[in-house]
């Protein structure tokens, strides 16, 4: 099996698992940086050596604008290429895996960027103009209050919303059953409006022609709504979910709670949110004075 061949049979498994659409395209582009480096060989003829020299190709350590890439986005490749050896390996279809002379080294991830108290006020308290405006706020409060990613809320319909004990239905975008959970009251009243006029298996989130907002309409709604309202941060949905995860464990301190309202399967993925502010450490050391001594 050629490596070409090898790598689009990998992916429409990871189709056929039910993985995220973004998870199989961030694959496909990391191993076709590999298969035009390797250029047309065989799955089986891929040796150490050949993994080492591509790690160290500018295709893996430059980006396209000649900046160095981070050391995150060089682990991906580490990643990938693991994943598909890993699968090969399985399936009988290489004789030993290349891939054990790469070590996916661990990095300390950035604090994700998240918005105030002070914007979060700004954000939902703004008059927005537009006929939409509604529509965006009640948008833009309901990914703060919940967190939900970007997928599972342009997936909503008003049907999917239980008014009598506040549940919502959000649709798995990974695959799997359907999951519940609770929104804020708060947030309810402003989505209402949205579902009064229309039948229940409309979108609950649309275009005014009726459609369903797609992926990349709600980010230019997230950008340009916090634009409006004065937010200077580079926003994006991800910011909102952001944001949520980061009020929720600051509010409980429970990682493992946070785990759970983001629905993440391993927790390793949200243990972002429990990095300690600096000043915060700094504080708490000031504030550890050792016991008086004792005459």
């Amino acid at each position: 099996m050629t490596l070409h061949e090898a790598v689009e049979a990998f992916l429409q498994d990871l189709k056929v698992e039910g993985r995220s659409p973004h998870t199989v395209a961030a694959y496909r582009r990391d191993l076709a940086a590999f298969t035009t480096f390797a250029s047309n060989i065989t799955l089986e003829a891929v040796t150490p050596a050949l993994l080492t020299d591509f790690m160290a190709a500018p295709c893996v350590q430059v980006g396209p604008c000649g900046v160095p890439r981070a050391k995150a986005t060089i682990n991906r490749y580490r990643v990938s290429l693991k994943a598909l050896f890993a699968w090969g390996a399985a399936r009988w279809l290489v004789p030993r895996n290349p891939t054990a002379i790469l070590k996916c080294r661990r990095h300390r991830s950035l604090p994700p960027d998240v918005l105030s108290e002070q914007e979060i006020h700004l954000l939902l308290n703004f008059s927005f103009k537009g006929k939409e405006a509604a529509r965006d706020r009640a948008l833009l409060a309901f990914m703060l209050a919940t967190g939900c990613r970007l997928s599972e809320t342009v997936a909503l319909d008003c049907r999917d919303l239980d008014w009598d004990t506040g549940r919502i239905t959000l649709r798995n975008p990974k695959g799997g059953e359907p999951e519940t959970m609770t929104a804020p009251a708060a947030v309810l009243a402003l989505l209402r409006p949205l579902s009064q006029t229309v039948p229940p298996e409309n979108p609950l989130f649309r275009t005014g022609a009726g459609r369903r907002l797609c992926c990349r309409q709600v980010q230019r709604i997230v950008a340009g709504r916090c634009q409006e309202a004065g937010i200077t941060k580079i926003m994006t949905p991800h910011v909102l979910r952001h944001t949520f995860a980061t009020r929720l464990y600051n509010a409980t301190g429970d990682l493992r709670l946070v785990q759970q309202a983001l629905r993440h399967e391993f927790i390793t993925t949200t243990q972002m949110y429990a990095q300690v502010d600096p000043k915060r450490l700094e504080m708490a050391v000031r504030m550890a004075n050792l016991p008086a001594k004792t005459p």
